[in-house]
């Protein structure tokens, strides 16, 4: 399942925005490749959440912006997405928390850690899901929630106990320097920085040891490895209400209105969709008027233009992979009710490009 951000397009003017934007793509790339088929594991990239119960020092609803989320039976992995086109440094503060640098032509200039970064968002996270424990979990088995009410004083499952991982995800141009040994935090679950392509390994191998925990007999404390899980569709259904919370941030185009469930495309229901919406830089090629209204021909799908009564073809490039349309990778356009979606047989990408009004 993939939620797609449409934000990171022409709208980019900034070449840091740009740089970001690219690799937070890069990122869900390699994501999409590798969990597209794994019906267990769910992706969600470019996710905003407000939250009016965690609010801001000026009292507007709190908000949680993560660049990709993985969803799992048992747990969660925040991915923070970094463009560093030369290097990045991390060393220990001595007193247990980490300072990060980047280098740039030679200069080292400090930064914000997006461990700690991760690290609020999982905190936001995990408050938000466990206020909504009730509708995504339910109670307690029968057998058990006398004992649950009794040591815990509530019978409901919850999510104070999930593990939400934090990962970094340093751009495949940049270089790591860990500075003075410094290393990842392990406890209670083991946090990453690593290049981009190889972030989709290490969250296949974390998902591993969470169920190799589960299934070692023995007593542990709370909080290790296999200790939390959730059912096979109760994992569905926390992404699928995590996708419909998506907030579109104030002034951002309505092409990020991402509030459409996932997996609707039931034509072919293996493939993760997008949300709907009309893409910012949707405009006539010839006069760039954006009053488009959707048609279709004899050569597929395009937009009447009604500024100059021309015509535009409707984009058959993939967002993920970069394939176009052709006989091997099959990218084409194709509509579903009101909605216009773009397939890629390449990657298994389904996105919606276009909804009519």
């Amino acid at each position: 399942m993939i939620v797609k951000s449409y934000e990171q397009g022409a709208d980019h003017k900034d070449r840091r925005q740009q740089a970001g934007a690219d690799a937070e793509s890069q990122m869900a790339h390699y994501l999409n490749r590798a969990f597209q088929h794994n019906e267990q594991v769910f992706v969600l990239h470019g996710l905003r959440l407000e939250d009016r119960e965690q609010p801001e020092q000026d009292g507007s609803p709190g908000v949680c912006q993560i660049d990709h989320l993985v969803v799992h039976r048992r747990g969660l992995f925040i991915i923070e997405s970094k463009s560093v086109t030369e290097e990045v440094r991390i060393r220990s503060d001595g007193s247990g928390g980490d300072e990060w640098s980047r280098v740039w032509r030679g200069k080292e200039t400090g930064m914000p850690s997006p461990i700690q970064q991760a690290r609020r968002q999982s905190n936001f996270l995990q408050a938000f899901l466990q206020r909504h424990r009730e509708d995504l979990l339910g109670k307690m088995p029968l057998g058990t929630r006398g004992i649950a009410k009794v040591a815990k004083g509530t019978d409901q499952r919850c999510f104070t106990k999930a593990p939400i991982q934090q990962v970094v995800a340093v751009s495949d141009k940049g270089r790591i320097k860990r500075i003075g040994g410094w290393k990842e935090p392990s406890e209670p679950f083991q946090t990453f920085v690593t290049k981009a392509d190889l972030v989709s390994d290490k969250i296949t191998q974390e998902i591993a040891a969470h169920r190799k925990g589960a299934s070692i007999s023995r007593t542990r404390s709370d909080g290790e490895y296999g200790r939390w899980a959730v059912e096979e569709a109760e994992t569905k259904k926390v992404a699928e209400f995590l996708a419909a919370q998506h907030v579109d941030r104030p002034g951002a185009p309505p092409t990020r209105a991402n509030k459409t469930a996932p997996n609707q495309n039931r034509t072919r229901p293996r493939n993760k969709t997008t949300g709907a919406g009309r893409p910012a830089n949707a405009a006539c090629k010839h006069c760039g008027s954006k009053d488009l209204t959707a048609l279709s021909g004899k050569y597929g799908y395009y937009w009447n233009c009604g500024a100059c009564n021309k015509t535009t073809t409707m984009p058959v490039e993939c967002s993920a992979c970069g394939a176009k349309k052709g006989r091997d990778n099959g990218v084409r356009v194709r509509k579903d009710k009101k909605t216009y979606f773009r397939d890629c047989k390449a990657c298994g990408e389904s996105e919606s490009i276009w909804a009519e009004t």
